[in-house]
């Protein structure tokens, strides 16, 4: 192949820009919603730690008023309710979860398509993977590196 083919090959044109301007607003999403899976599993932690905790206190007293932030307040409630609105914060938090899970999914899946066409247009000549995918090993696997 004489050099000035090879060049004009790898010349990015407007429709492949799109596909990466495409592929770095759908990264940073990705991204994104990958650190708040984080933060929501997070959630449901440290809500069932508060159930496990209020199941282990002993003196009465206190089980009658257990303090519970509402906006940027504390209120006072009883055990019973502290447990029922524990469980439908939990109950929500994992629906976002399972929500964003599929929203994840779904991004997996069109980026590893959008690496597919890039890489296979332009070869060593663009970079896709991020320092994570380099150190777990998934750019190797994406790309056929």
């Amino acid at each position: 192949m004489k050099p000035d083919q090879k060049s004009a090959k790898n010349t990015a044109t407007a429709e492949d820009q799109q596909q990466i301007n495409r592929f770095a607003r759908l990264h940073k999403a990705y991204s994104a919603a990958k650190e708040k899976l984080v933060s929501l599993d997070n959630d449901v932690n440290n809500l069932n730690d508060a159930s496990d905790e209020i199941l282990l206190m002993d003196d009465e007293a206190a089980a009658d008023s257990i303090p519970f932030l509402v906006g940027s307040v504390f209120v006072h409630f009883d055990q019973d309710t502290v447990n029922g609105r524990l469980e439908l914060l939990k109950v929500s938090t994992q629906a976002e979860m399972d929500e964003l899970r599929s929203k994840v999914g779904t991004m997996e899946r069109e980026l590893g398509e959008l690496r597919a066409v890039l890489y296979a247009k332009f070869g060593d000549n663009i970079h896709l993977e991020t320092e994570e995918d380099e150190e777990s090993g998934d750019a190797t696997r994406r790309n056929g590196r």
